[in-house]
């Protein structure tokens, strides 16, 4: 048995959340990393939550994946690099371009909902 974490592919996983997203009428992402201690093992957990605030199709929230922060880290780095560009552009908001999408760009805002704290806890929302 191989003790080696197996990540997530990052561009692929966010064209199909966004995609999955946009078919399903979804306008908030929510990223969600917390210390998750448990008796037998302490770790960070990634979730990703889907929420929509609507009229039209309804008001609706459920959660979408979970995995180790160690599996999602890669999910994380394409964020905070999409971020970073974000702010050094002093834009407000996201434009990623990428083949992999249906329609090749996707816009998006950013929010920080907590900011990292002593435990590494961390919470942001993509807004479509």
């Amino acid at each position: 048995m191989s003790n080696k974490v197996e990540k997530v592919e990052a561009k692929p996983f966010l064209a199909m959340l966004l995609q999955y997203s946009r078919d399903n009428h979804y306008n908030h992402i929510v990223f969600n990393v917390r210390l998750n201690r448990n008796p037998a093992y302490t770790r960070q957990v990634l979730s990703i939550s889907l929420k929509r605030i609507s009229k039209k199709f309804g008001n609706d929230e459920r959660a979408y994946a979970s995995m180790t922060a160690e599996e999602g880290s890669q999910i994380l780095a394409l964020m905070n690099t999409l971020k970073e560009e974000m702010f050094a552009n002093t834009a407000e908001k996201i434009i990623w371009q990428t083949d992999i999408l249906t329609r090749s760009t996707q816009e998006f805002g950013y929010r920080q909902i907590r900011e990292r704290d002593q435990y590494n806890n961390l919470e942001f929302e993509v807004l479509l």
